[in-house]
């Protein structure tokens, strides 16, 4: 067995009287990677960072980080990046927050580049397209700019990769695709840290699973994901979403309605290209497609974020502005929309509980609401940089139920969930809320548990739609039978699933 090129003992990690982490250790291999799977909140990202000799602001760190012989932690901060430069290379769970807003992506690769054949074997690597390097990171799509950040952090093979969440925003295709470049990655010898939720990832990749729970290891090893011992591993694995067999209810008049929707960009790209959209109170419809096939485009729409540039939204039959700016005090609580980045939409100075009272009738409100979704007072009363992604995602969905919608569109909110938040936050969507609902995802297999339809976008226009059981049992169009057969191959079983 190799030597560990990087590997943690005793870490721990506090913010003030609260342990993040406590006695963890971790060895990576060359060629081999780790996942590391846990409920949300686990501290999976704060032992990727602390890997690196990094925390959140306020965090302290304890223990030894050792690579290469050196023990990060004992070193100042410039000394400790120059340690690290080239030799580990990190994608974080929020990948916009690492691209340069104001540069184009393939200038910024070309400017990291040590030689010509780097960043080609990085756009392989990373299943990015090269004909988006002359755009800025606003004109990517969430799955797009997560590609863009992992083919910054494998441009120069660095020895060790730290992937916190490198699924989320990534179609099921897609994904597919990301299992056979990380496979290839390690292949080459490079020691792999994946911090996940998505169990199909972990088992279609990972050589050892860790389970983190509350700061500590739950267990580890091979068997993990197979014959798991611990009863929060158990927990984990029997969350997997279940495909509905029927509608929830028959479809009534009324509610959101979307007509030949039509979105131009400046240089002349078809976003959207005619779409249309029905959903009846009490339906759930699922917007499904590729990363970048126009699904946050067309979220945006709906809710008035965006202005389309032809076409019209009705709710209960009354036309709406196309500009948010325009639509009345009461159409905008009535259309609510849970943002694909959760952390953007949060004042990042004022507590989380702070932030949804003001939408609440009172604090007392505001608590349950955050309660309904497993935010307990102590995290409600943090600030949003001291909650994971997934948590803010829960904290984000609590807000816009507080409003009490008519139509509620949710963007990709079960990214960053673990499997039991992800199941008992669809349940909760079921049981709480007569609204209409829209669900952009690129998660088949989750939002088909909840779904009464999908429609399948593909490059701007609505490939294909039917009842839900309908299009997993049998889709019509090649787009629909990829989206179908990657998400089998991810999340398990056609029987399973199906």
């Amino acid at each position: 067995m190799s030597a560990p090129v990087l590997s943690a003992q005793g870490l721990h990690a506090s913010a003030g009287a609260r342990a993040l982490l406590a006695d963890v250790d971790v060895e990576l291999r060359p060629g081999e990677i780790t996942a590391v799977i846990g409920a949300s909140g686990s501290g999976k990202t704060t032992l990727g960072l602390a890997l690196q000799g990094e925390s959140r602001s306020g965090v302290r760190l304890g223990g030894t980080v050792a690579l290469g012989g050196t023990d990060l932690l004992g070193l100042p901060a410039a000394q400790r990046r120059a340690a690290r430069a080239a030799v580990i290379g990190y994608l974080p769970q929020h990948p916009g927050a690492a691209l340069n807003p104001l540069r184009k992506i393939g200038r910024v690769l070309a400017e990291l580049a040590r030689d010509d054949r780097a960043i080609p074997e990085a756009l392989q690597a990373a299943s990015f397209d090269a004909g988006l390097l002359g755009r800025y990171p606003h004109q990517l799509s969430g799955g797009q700019q997560q590609r863009a950040v992992l083919a910054q952090a494998v441009l120069n093979r660095p020895d060790v990769l730290v992937l916190d969440e490198p699924a989320t925003g990534l179609d099921a295709i897609t994904k597919s695709e990301a299992v056979e470049a990380l496979n290839q990655i390690s292949s080459r010898g490079t020691a792999i840290l994946l911090l996940t939720h998505d169990l199909g990832l972990a088992r279609r990749t990972a050589d050892s699973v860790v389970v983190l729970h509350d700061g500590r290891i739950a267990e580890r090893g091979r068997h993990v994901l197979t014959a798991p011992a611990h009863d929060h591993t158990r927990a984990l694995l029997a969350a997997a979403p279940r495909v509905r067999s029927a509608p929830r209810t028959d479809a009534t008049e009324g509610g959101l309605r979307a007509s030949g929707l039509t979105k131009i960009a400046r240089n002349g790209d078809r976003l959207l290209d005619g779409v249309d959209l029905a959903v009846p109170p009490g339906r759930c419809v699922a917007i499904v497609g590729r990363s970048g096939s126009g699904k946050t485009t067309l979220a945006r729409c709906l809710a008035g974020l965006t202005r389309p540039t032809a076409g019209e939204v009705l709710l209960d039959g009354v036309a709406l502005a196309a500009d948010i700016r325009h639509r009345d005090r009461r159409q905008r609580t009535k259309v609510q929309y849970v943002h694909q980045d959760a952390r953007a939409s949060f004042d990042e100075f004022r507590p989380v509980l702070a932030q949804l009272a003001r939408t609440a009738q009172s604090r007392a409100e505001a608590e349950r609401a955050l309660e309904s979704v497993g935010l307990d007072r102590e995290q409600a009363a943090r600030r949003p940089a001291a909650l994971s992604g997934g948590q803010l995602q829960r904290a984000a969905l609590a807000r816009a139920l507080l409003a009490r919608p008519s139509v509620l569109i949710c963007d990709e909110i079960t990214t960053g969930q673990d499997p039991i938040n992800r199941a008992e936050l669809l349940d909760l969507l079921t049981r709480t809320t007569s609204a209409g609902l829209v669900l952009i995802s690129h998660d088949l297999a989750a939002v088909a548990a909840i779904a009464d339809e999908i429609q399948v976008l593909d490059a701007g226009r609505c490939t294909e739609h039917s009842p839900t059981a309908e299009l997993l049992a049998r889709p019509r169009t090649a787009v629909a039978r990829s989206l179908v057969d990657s998400a089998d191959s991810t999340h398990g079983s056609t029987e399973e699933s199906r």
